[in-house]
C-alpha cells in the first residue's frame, strides 16, 4: 500500500487541491490539522493547514463488497429517516441530535445505529434489514459514509428550519430577527435547537435562553493583569487604535498607574503629530518609537507601570509590516496583543484580518465603533471560530470615555437585539479590572 503523503498549504481548500492534483480523486484523507511555524531572524511566523492522504489499494475481496443499488438506495433512505427523526425531536432535545450524529459517525452497518434512531421511522427500520458492507478507511465505502454524513447534516438543517418556520411564533420571530442582524442561518438553527424546549412558548424567555447559550459559546472575556507590562494594539488602519490607546491610558491613570503610550506608527503622514496632539491635550506621556530598542528602554524605565503600544494599521498581509511588528513584540516579553477592529467591518474582511493576525498569538479583541451599526451578527461566527475573547468595546467617539470591559452576555444581547444593553454601554458602569496586586515586573 502506498505510504501516506503530507501536504501543506495556507488554506484547507488549497491543500485538498494539492491532494487531487498529485494523488487523484480516489485519494483518501487520513487526517487534517492546523499548524503554526515560528519565524526566524525576526520574521513573522506562518499559519498553515497540513493534510495527510494516500491512494488506497483495493483487494479483490474488498471490491466484491461494493454496495449494490438496493443497498445504496437503502442507505439514502436511512439518512433521510435519521434526519426526519432528529428534526422531529422537540426544540432543545440536543441529546437526540448528538446521538444520531455520534451513531452515524461510528456506524459499520445499519445494526450499529442507536436503537432509538433505528426505530424512529419506518424507512429506517426497512433499511436496517438490508445488509450493508463494512466501512473501512481504505475503501470507497468510507467516502460514501462521509457524503452521507454531510447529507444528513444538510437534511437535519433543512428539516429543523422547516419545523421552526411551521412551529410556534416565538422561535420563528426570533429566527427572523437574528437573521436580519447578520447571524448565519447555521448558527441560528443550532441555537434555537439547543435551548430549553419549554422556553419556545414564550418569546422573552426564549430570547434570554438563546443569549445565554450564545454567550457560553464565546471565549472568556480578556482581563488585563498587572503582570502585562506592554499592551499592543494591532489591526487594520482606521480601526481606532490611537483613540483606544488614549482611552486605556487615561483609565489606567485614573487607577493610579503610570501609563505611557509608545507610538510605532511613525511613517504614516500625520500619525506622529496626531498622537503628540493627544498627549498635549490630555497630559499623557507620549513617546515615539522608531526602533525596538527604544521600546525596550521605555519598559526598563523606573516608575513606568504599563506601556500601550500604538502600532501602524494594516490588514496583516504585508510581510514588511508583520516583520516590523514581530521585532517590537520581541522587545516586550511580558505583553498582551489585542486585535482592534471596528464593529462596522464586513464579515469577510473581519475573518481575513483575524486569520492574518492570528500568527501573533492574539490575547483578545477590541471592538470599536459599536455605536455606528445595529448589525453585529457577523461577529458571532468569527469570534467563536477564532476562540477570541472580547477585551474592550467602545460606543462613543469621546476620548475621555473609559473603554468598556468585555462582556459575553452583553455581546450576545447586541447580536440578538441589534443594540447593546444600556448598562454595558456607559463608561460609569465599566471600571477596568486589574486582577493581580503583585508588584509589576521590570523588563531589563
Amino acid at each position: 500500500m502506498q505510504q501516506p503523503k503530507r501536504f501543506q498549504a495556507p488554506t484547507m481548500s488549497e491543500a485538498y487541491d494539492q491532494v487531487r492534483r498529485e494523488l487523484g480523486d480516489s485519494a483518501v484523507i487520513l487526517s487534517t490539522r492546523k499548524a503554526f511555524a515560528p519565524g526566524l531572524f525576526g520574521q513573522p511566523g506562518r499559519q498553515f493547514v497540513e493534510v495527510v492522504a494516500r491512494v488506497p489499494q483495493e483487494a479483490p475481496a474488498v471490491r466484491a463488497q461494493a454496495p449494490s443499488l438496493d443497498q445504496d438506495a437503502a442507505a439514502h433512505e436511512l439518512v433521510r429517516a435519521l434526519a426526519e427523526a432528529t428534526a422531529s425531536a422537540p426544540l432543545g432535545a440536543t441529546g437526540a441530535t448528538r446521538a444520531a450524529h455520534a451513531g452515524f459517525q461510528r456506524v459499520a452497518s445499519a445494526d450499529d445505529l442507536p436503537k432509538r434512531t433505528r426505530e424512529a421511522a419506518p424507512a429506517a427500520r426497512e433499511a436496517a434489514r438490508l445488509p450493508m458492507p463494512a466501512a473501512t478507511s481504505d475503501v470507497p465505502w468510507s467516502r460514501q459514509l462521509d457524503q452521507m454524513r454531510t447529507m444528513l447534516e444538510q437534511l437535519v438543517s433543512e428539516r429543523r428550519d422547516e419545523r421552526i418556520d411551521n412551529g410556534p411564533s416565538a422561535p420563528r420571530t426570533l429566527k427572523e430577527r437574528m437573521l436580519k442582524h447578520g447571524v448565519t442561518p447555521a448558527l441560528v438553527g443550532s441555537l434555537l435547537s439547543e435551548v430549553d424546549s419549554n422556553s419556545a412558548r414564550d418569546e422573552q424567555s426564549l430570547s434570554g435562553a438563546v443569549k445565554r447559550r450564545m454567550a457560553a459559546m464565546f471565549a472568556p472575556p480578556v482581563t488585563m493583569s498587572r503582570r502585562q507590562r506592554a499592551i499592543f494594539l494591532v489591526g487594520p488602519g482606521g480601526a481606532g487604535k490611537t483613540t483606544m490607546a488614549v482611552r486605556m491610558a487615561l483609565e489606567l491613570q485614573r487607577q493610579g498607574l503610570n501609563a505611557v503610550i509608545a507610538g510605532t506608527d511613525v511613517s504614516r503622514a500625520g500619525a506622529p503629530q496626531q498622537l503628540t496632539a493627544f498627549g498635549a491635550v490630555t497630559g499623557l506621556d507620549i513617546r515615539l518609537c522608531y526602533a525596538p530598542g527604544e521600546l525596550e528602554a521605555i519598559l526598563a524605565e523606573p516608575g513606568v507601570d504599563v506601556v500601550i503600544v500604538d502600532t501602524p494599521g494594516h490588514n496583516g498581509l504585508r510581510r514588511d509590516r508583520m516583520a516590523e511588528l514581530s521585532s517590537f513584540l520581541q522587545a516586550a516579553r511580558q505583553r498582551s496583543v489585542l486585535l482592534t477592529v471596528p464593529a462596522t467591518m464586513k464579515a469577510s474582511d473581519l475573518s481575513g484580518v483575524v486569520s492574518a493576525f492570528g500568527a501573533l498569538a492574539l490575547d483578545g479583541a477590541v471592538l470599536t465603533r459599536c455605536d455606528e451599526t445595529a448589525d453585529f451578527g457577523h461577529l458571532a461566527d468569527v469570534l467563536i471560530e477564532a476562540a477570541l475573547g472580547l477585551a474592550y468595546m467602545t460606543r462613543s467617539d469621546q476620548v475621555s470615555d473609559a473603554p468598556v470591559p468585555g462582556d459575553n452576555l452583553a455581546l450576545a444581547e447586541a447580536i440578538v437585539e441589534g443594540q447593546w444593553p444600556a448598562a454595558a454601554g456607559t463608561a460609569a458602569s465599566a471600571p477596568q479590572r486589574v486582577t493581580d496586586d503583585r508588584p509589576l515586573a521590570k523588563v531589563g
